[in-house]
């Protein structure tokens, strides 16, 4: 985002908190406050569609070009096994703590506030519908950080305290189901009397304010976090899961996807093309693995072939033979390999450089909806379908996804139906074997399918990481090759240990020490990036 619209936006925020705190300890005078000329603004559909913006924009600043190195291609992109990190030390899973404290500090010092802010205006105004779709944001931003830390800020978030408390991981999820539930009955029953109803306009980059896409969205977001706590609370997750097929639609169709367009040049534009500048992301092998032996027609969308530069034209043979093809790097390597990182594919082309403000980030596609969808099948619960119909869709919606809807039918018939597995990668100086043995094809059995559906999922949430990172914690799968090094003394590779949170950031461990402190003891009295969260029932 331009410096200067950033800072006017700060400014714009301060005065809303000032005038927000004004009205709830001197209520009888806000009217007086607030339409007092010597004050900046008074808060309307205007702020509102202004807040709505800032705070979409900073929720997703972990993939916009401010944040993507820091946070994503280091951490998130890196442990989900979608690329290996140039970086050695962060490919090897080295911590960059300080580095974290930019995403803890965009989720609760700016995009949170900025949305509180229009919930708690608009609910004392009683416009519950800018309230509700706020709320569904909310619930949206605060998985994605429940999911990376574990116990966080929640029910006093944003509450102004100089002391702020955490909330357990399963009281946050059972609040954000209630809240998710809430916002769409208020949002069904305004959209029945109004159906050209929308909210906040321009502001919403997104969706443009249509009710109908928001309540899609935050229907498949309450069924991925039923999803999510299906192995510690089965129960509870089969309920949630349910109530969510039968509360209405889902994303269904690419026209759903909620992206986020980064035209405007005042933005800060994707992070992904960026990285493809910097050389400092490239394929992982467990990528080349699936797409070559499956000959997936999206592996010339997420990838490039390794191109001939001034670098590898001087590499030895065993590197130059990469020149011309896809390949993957081992995670982890042996120092010495990283000297031949540019041996290796980078994104696709519509992540290279020069598209920050072509290429929209995805924040959720249809996709994931399906294979949600076919994971509950699979568990038996009456999610309206089989679970290898919803596979077979998911695929086939993914795949048009990256290839358009004129892709023809039978092609992607022919890798549903697909017989082939994953290969071993072309990967020196390790060759290791092939990832899995597993096809596309639908298996007649009950472990394998699993094991099918989370691997095709994982290709289709592509590139949202932080999803496919909290899905292989969940699950273990797809299996991940380990990483070969690791400069942690927490995370050992070689026996079976991955990374299952981030720590508590140091700003918060500074300023809220003893919060902290106490959420460290709902996490079992450990801070360590090895400690499984709650929903996360795997040894580690």
């Amino acid at each position: 985002m331009n410096k200067n619209i950033s800072n006017r936006l700060t400014k714009k925020l301060c005065y809303i908190f000032i005038v927000l705190v004004v009205s709830y300890s001197c209520t009888d005078n806000f009217e007086e406050i607030n339409t007092n000329k010597t004050q900046l603004m008074a808060i309307g559909p205007k702020e509102y569609a202004e807040l709505f913006a800032f705070g979409v924009h900073e929720g997703l600043s972990w993939t916009t070009t401010d944040n993507m190195s820091r946070m994503s291609s280091t951490l998130v992109s890196n442990n989900c096994g979608y690329i290996s990190c140039g970086i050695q030390s962060y490919d090897q899973y080295m911590q960059g703590v300080g580095w974290q404290d930019a995403g803890f500090h965009d989720v609760y010092s700016q995009s949170l506030p900025a949305i509180l802010s229009i919930m708690s205006d608009a609910e004392r105004k009683g416009d519950m519908v800018s309230y509700s779709l706020a709320q569904i944001w909310k619930v949206f931003q605060l998985q994605r950080a429940t999911d990376i830390w574990g116990s966080v800020p929640y029910t006093e978030a944003g509450s102004g305290k100089e002391a702020v408390a955490y909330d357990n991981q399963r009281d946050i999820y059972y609040m954000m189901f209630e809240e998710l539930a809430s916002a769409m009955d208020i949002l069904k029953g305004e959209l029945a009397s109004n159906p050209g109803l929308t909210v906040f306009g321009p502001g919403d980059k997104i969706y443009a304010g249509n009710i109908s896409k928001w309540l899609k969205f935050a229907n498949t977001l309450r069924l991925r976090m039923a999803i999510r706590i299906s192995n510690v609370e089965p129960e509870k997750a089969k309920q949630e899961a349910e109530a969510a097929i039968a509360a209405g639609p889902m994303l269904e169709t690419n026209a759903d996807d909620a992206l986020y367009p980064v035209e405007d040049l005042n933005e800060e534009g994707n992070g992904m093309p960026r990285m493809e500048s910097f050389y400092q992301d490239v394929m992982s092998t467990n990528m080349e693995s699936l797409l070559k032996g499956y000959n997936d027609p999206r592996m010339e969308e997420f990838w490039s072939p390794v191109e001939l530069n001034p670098v590898n034209r001087k590499f030895p043979e065993l590197y130059k033979n990469n020149i011309g093809g896809y390949h993957g790097f081992s995670s982890g390597s042996n120092p010495e390999v990283y000297t031949y990182f540019r041996a290796y594919s980078k994104y696709g082309p519509r992540f290279q450089d020069g598209n920050q403000y072509k290429t929209p980030i995805n924040v959720m596609n249809a996709a994931e909806a399906y294979f949600l969808k076919a994971e509950g099948a699979w568990r038996g619960w009456n999610m309206g379908g089989t679970a290898e119909s919803f596979y077979k869709k998911g695929i086939e919606i993914s795949i048009k996804q990256w290839k358009g809807t004129t892709y023809p039918m039978s092609a992607i018939d022919d890798y549903i139906n697909g017989t082939s597995t994953p290969v071993a990668p072309e990967n020196p100086p390790y060759y290791d074997p092939p990832m899995t043995d597993i096809p596309v094809k639908f298996s007649s059995d009950k472990t394998k399918q699993y094991e099918q559906i989370m691997t095709q999922k994982w290709l289709a949430l592509f590139p949202v990481s932080f999803e496919a990172w909290a899905e292989f914690r969940r699950t273990r799968l797809p299996k991940l090759y380990p990483k070969k090094y690791s400069v942690n003394a927490n995370i050992n590779p070689s026996a079976g240990q991955v990374q299952t949170r981030c720590s508590y950031v140091e700003s918060e461990k500074n300023a809220n020490t003893e919060e902290v402190e106490k959420a460290v003891q709902m996490l079992g009295g450990s801070d360590l990036e090895n400690i499984p969260l709650w929903w996360d029932v795997n040894p580690n």
